[in-house]
């Protein structure tokens, strides 16, 4: 009998330590898979459990990375630039957050309307309410700019942390379109501005500068009309994303000879590693339909003025960010 209880008690042991093994095996599992997605540096910020809003913690996906993508209204030759100033000339036009789910492999654009009115930290330190493109005009117009935006688009996503920045210039855009062989699309409405074949409905192939006549246009004399550029944006990454994929899917190496080709215009804190990883989950993840929240136009004392709806705004990111 006392054998008999003796060898109950060593099974109950082994499977307490199997158990205890068991969750040490996944706990070191998890930490290995995330120290591959981001430095350790990076994950002390990342990985804070929950964000905060009205008084109530939201737990964030824990597999998850995000890139803030901003084009500039600057070029590279941009002569606008001069030495020693606290700040630059390049306004961000473009801002989409990049948010990858490794679980579900899904990259889901979150996109930010350049006119948004929220806090941004100025040159001197003071914190300003005013359009986030400004924020990048506070630093060189480089690395510094781009972690300005990055801060003024975290405090405006009520503190959920972006990970890395891409920053590129418009020039980026005709040698980009044209490595995919041209960017074809479908034109969702009017934009008699371009010329009389861009009508609603039309099929249309852009090449070298008409790509970037399309990403850049719209009309100064409309209050609200960034947010149909806005439209054009994302109808146009849409395109040239499945482009860029279907090329990548007969040539391998097409997406990191594409990167070298257009690196000259980009500013990021990315590696090399980090790059050729995104890229591979850019080919091979779903991309979801992009993700904006409402609000509206009003003009302000200098310029126009884009006021996010709140509880929009904490819609989208609840839905993207938090588990």
């Amino acid at each position: 009998m006392k054998k008999k209880k003796l060898l109950l008690l060593i099974v109950e042991l082994l499977g307490v330590f199997a158990i205890i093994a068991g969750v040490i095996y996944f706990q070191k599992r998890a930490e290995m898979q995330d120290a591959g997605l981001v430095s350790a540096d990076e994950a002390a910020y990342r990985y804070r459990p929950s964000i905060t809003y009205q008084g109530k913690e939201y737990p964030l996906k824990r597999n998850m990375s995000s890139v803030l993508l901003i084009g500039t209204d600057n070029y590279a030759d941009d002569s606008k630039q001069y030495e020693g100033l606290p700040y630059n000339f390049n306004m961000a036009d473009f801002l989409v957050v990049l948010v990858f789910d490794h679980s579900a492999k899904t990259i889901t654009p979150f996109q930010i309307c350049r006119d948004t009115m929220c806090d941004v930290k100025t040159t001197s330190g003071v914190v300003q309410r005013m359009q986030i493109t400004m924020a990048h005009s506070y630093g060189s117009g480089k690395e510094d700019s781009c972690e300005n935006t990055r801060l003024a688009a975290e405090t405006l996503l009520f503190g959920v942390p972006i990970d890395s920045f891409l920053g590129f210039s418009m020039d980026v855009v005709p040698p980009a379109n044209d490595l995919v062989g041209g960017v074809t699309l479908t034109l969702e409405d009017d934009i008699p501005g371009l010329g009389k074949n861009y009508v609603k409905g039309a099929t249309i192939t852009l090449h070298g500068s008409e790509a970037l006549r399309f990403v850049r246009y719209r009309d100064t004399s409309l209050l609200d009309d960034n947010l149909r550029r806005m439209g054009h944006h994302r109808l146009y990454i849409t395109a040239f994303t499945e482009q860029a994929k279907n090329l990548a899917a007969k040539d391998p190496d097409f997406t990191m000879r594409a990167f070298r080709a257009v690196e000259k215009f980009l500013c990021t804190d990315l590696t090399v590693d980090n790059i050729s990883r995104m890229l591979e989950n850019i080919n091979e993840y779903e991309v979801r339909p992009a993700v904006t929240p409402k609000g509206a136009y009003q003009e302000g004392e200098r310029f126009a003025e884009y006021n996010v709806d709140e509880h929009s705004l904490w819609e989208c990111v609840h839905s993207v960010f938090c588990a």
